[in-house]
């Protein structure tokens, strides 16, 4: 399989400081690209890992009113603060094959950085939002020895997450897709990104497939109304990302610090919790002790 590990999970916001704050106390971030300005995508922005699996890339784009056209700030300018899109590792040697792949299944590919050779390395490549079903990002995975990204190094440990911050962060159980055809992405997913779905099921408000995508659990989730979160997510913005699901020891130990550090819980069952999105900058995050049906990663 050539997509590796998760590279990020990017949320844009009209007030980067305001909420990498509030991420800091509910989830602490371990940034390793601290807050920096890109004059070519014309936005700040942190990285940072949470836990053993998970990278939150918090985005501002530039308000300047000559950026305005520019992909980012036109994103924020018409889906306001919003999870923007997903990202992951590719093995260097992986990555012009991935692009040929996707390319013949009629994906339109965006490589912005890369110089008119077509024989040079590409370091990172975009997927067209309307080709996959929300935007998605591929980077060249660096070596793990001396990587910025800490949970690429061998000696990285997210033992402080459940054993010492208060949430009892054990992994990311899953990262969701919102989408109004269920059927074409699972078929993307599978056949693009080797993530043929182990799971599916129908709740409430949506019906579901599961897929692992390196080692990224996947929700792609079809919603059955407009009147639900989800709902109204892909009926004001299409196809995007919906929600980001933490897997934790105790729910109610992580319910005590959510609440503690000023997050309110909007939605609950006996397993998952989810946070009122406006605390987030409308970002929807959960958490919770469920074991999906067939998680191939135990």
């Amino acid at each position: 399989m050539p997509i590796r590990e998760l590279f990020h999970f990017m949320q844009l916001v009209a007030d980067h400081d305001t909420i990498h704050d509030a991420y800091d106390r509910l989830l602490a971030p371990k940034d390793w690209g601290p807050k920096h300005w890109s004059d070519f995508d014309k936005r700040w922005a942190t990285l940072g890992c949470v836990g053993p699996d998970f990278v939150l890339e918090i985005m501002e784009p530039s308000k300047d009113p000559a950026d305005l056209g520019a992909p980012l700030p036109k994103f924020h300018h018409r889906h306001g603060d919003h999870l923007h899109s997903f990202s992951w590792y590719v093995d260097p040697d992986d990555m012009r094959p991935m692009i040929e792949r996707l390319s013949g299944m009629g994906v339109n590919v965006l490589t912005p950085y890369v110089e008119r050779d077509p024989d040079a390395p590409v370091e990172t490549f975009f997927t067209h939002p309307k080709s996959t079903y929300g935007q998605l990002e591929f980077q060249s995975r660096p070596p793990s020895e001396g990587a910025r990204d800490f949970h690429l190094r061998p000696d990285w440990t997210s033992d402080f997450w459940r054993d010492e911050f208060p949430l009892g962060l054990v992994r990311t159980s899953h990262l969701t897709l919102a989408v109004s055809d269920l059927e074409g992405a699972q078929d993307l997913y599978h056949k693009g990104f080797d993530a043929p779905s182990f799971h599916r099921e129908e709740t409430t408000d949506r019906v579901s497939s599961y897929c692992l995508v390196g080692d990224t659990v996947v929700e792609i989730a079809q919603p059955k109304s407009e009147e639900s979160w989800i709902g109204q997510d892909v009926a004001a913005h299409g196809n995007i990302p919906h929600a980001m699901t933490f897997a934790v020891a105790d729910l109610a130990t992580a319910e005590k610090h959510a609440v503690a550090v000023g997050q309110a819980v909007a939605w609950r069952d006996d397993e998952t919790i989810y946070l009122d999105p406006a605390g987030l900058a409308n970002a929807v995050v959960g958490f919770t002790v469920r074991a999906i049906p067939g998680d191939p990663r135990g």
